[in-house]
């Protein structure tokens, strides 16, 4: 077959496509989402109803597709670090910032992620920065900064909040570095699904000590407050976690990183309906800079190689 009849290869990310539209539509939607459900249920209460039943999803998962969903002894120790840092510790801190701050800048404060992520995995994994890599960074971090820049002043009112939102942004990126570096022997979905039972864990139990209704106050809660449970349970929890952890452990970490710069983009735009947020030019500008940055890192050229002519043998 000659070079101009041979299938062209499929590009090496075409299977994170539909991960990454996940994880944007999801998560995006997610974050005013989240804001209402914390308006009206204690934060780690609520982590507490969504968490393990969004947990068992992702092991049920598992075992009709086929997966065991036991966990070699030998990574108990490391699955609960990952657990530790992607799911206690990220949840525990963002939950208590949103509520401080509006969800959409806290989307944006919380995808500075790839900043944190990319140096270290610098250090950690010695990935190189190529100059793509660097290049996207800093057009995707463009449109965190037009995108934040308008609301200063409120972060600066909730200092609280937003330290709470950069520590849970920090927690993620080792987080990432770490189940990279580590890449456990376990299928996808009981990976996740054993992490999220055992980040699950500590929010619980620190969940009584915080919360200060007794847990009766559930039974009155709004429709949009049950919505944000289910939402929580079945989609962020269950799909979007997939999603993630598929790039995350595929990816290289400057690249998945960057490939959730449009989260914070759509939960400013869905603000409009949930939580009366219009977007303006700032808005438009910056997704335009973090499209920039997708394209930057995500659609490199592939090399060409040559296919030899393969001589067909004489009749």
């Amino acid at each position: 077959m000659s070079a101009q009849n041979a299938p062209a290869a499929a590009h090496p990310l075409a299977h994170a496509v539909v991960p990454i539209a996940i994880v944007t539509l999801v998560w995006g939607c997610n974050w005013p989402v989240l804001k209402v459900g914390v308006t009206e249920i204690a934060p780690l209460t609520f982590r507490a109803l969504t968490l393990p039943l969004a947990a068992l999803g992702m092991l049920l998962a598992a075992r009709l597709s086929g997966d065991s969903i036991l966990l070699p002894r030998a990574w108990w120790g490391r699955v609960a670090v990952l657990a530790f840092f992607n799911i206690a510790g990220w949840n525990g801190f963002v939950l208590f910032g949103v509520q401080q701050l509006p969800a959409g800048r806290s989307a944006i404060l919380a995808f500075t992620m790839p900043i944190w992520a990319t140096l270290i995995a610098l250090a950690v994994l010695h990935e190189p920065l190529s100059r793509r890599k660097i290049v996207g960074l800093v057009l995707g971090m463009s449109g965190m900064a037009v995108l934040l820049g308008d609301d200063l002043r409120s972060i600066r009112s909730a200092p609280t909040g937003t330290l709470l939102i950069l520590c849970a942004s920090a927690m993620w990126a080792a987080g990432t570095v770490l189940l990279r570096k580590w890449k456990p022997p376990v299928a996808q979905n009981t990976l996740s699904g054993w992490m999220m039972l055992a980040g699950w864990l500590p929010l619980a139990l620190a969940a009584p000590f915080f919360d200060p209704h007794p847990v009766s106050y559930l039974t009155t809660l709004s429709a949009m407050a049950w919505f944000a449970v289910v939402y929580n349970i079945l989609l962020a929890g269950t799909v979007a976690h997939w999603a993630w952890f598929t790039l995350a452990r595929t990816l290289p970490v400057a690249v998945s990183s960057l490939s959730t710069l449009l989260v914070p983009v759509v939960a400013v735009v869905v603000g409009i309906d949930f939580l009366g947020e219009r977007p303006g030019v700032l808005e438009f500008i910056a997704l335009a800079l973090v499209l920039a940055s997708l394209v930057t890192v995500l659609f490199q050229p592939q090399e060409k190689k040559a296919v030899p002519d393969v001589p067909h043998p004489a009749p």
